[in-house]
């Protein structure tokens, strides 16, 4: 257990409250301790690989980001090539900054929304925006004054 703390950078303490059901963790720490474990969060989450998945307007799984955001998966299970997030996220709400394998795309439905990618100026993307870039550059997003609704693509999946 202290290695795998060591390896995603979360306490052992916190690991082992998870493990037994006492806490629950962001989405992002999930993502830290899938990466340690050579897998994604969904693969965590539910291992069943399905080459047809349906998710229905209002349903799925809902994980929380940070306080007011939250990411709802569209793709569940494991076996795909690519994954699709819905995240909504209340007014002016800075994400964690991430680094995963492969690449990434924001398309925005509703509001906008900021993408922060190390060593680039923000880009700004308002509603029926989309940006493509490489997700091994640390990466993060900062929600809009009115909140935004959007997706992640990413290829490989990564949560």
């Amino acid at each position: 257990m202290q290695e795998l703390a060591d390896r995603c950078g979360l306490s052992q303490p916190f690991l082992s409250q998870i493990e037994n059901s006492r806490a629950m963790p962001s989405l992002f720490a999930l993502h830290r301790v899938a990466q340690a474990l050579g897998t994604t969060t969904v693969g965590l989450l539910d291992p069943a690989i399905s080459e047809v998945t349906l998710v229905r307007a209002n349903e799925g799984e809902a994980f929380f980001l940070a306080e007011g955001a939250s990411t709802r998966f569209l793709t569940p299970g494991d076996g795909h090539r690519l994954e699709v997030n819905e995240t909504v996220s209340g007014p002016n709400i800075v994400s964690d900054v991430i680094v995963h394998e492969g690449q990434e795309v924001v398309h925005v439905l509703e509001g906008s929304v900021e993408i922060r990618l190390e060593g680039r100026e923000p880009i700004p993307l308002t509603r029926g925006d989309t940006v493509l870039y490489p997700s091994t550059t640390p990466h993060q997003w900062v929600s809009g004054d009115d909140g935004t609704r959007f997706l992640i693509i990413t290829s490989p999946p990564s949560f």
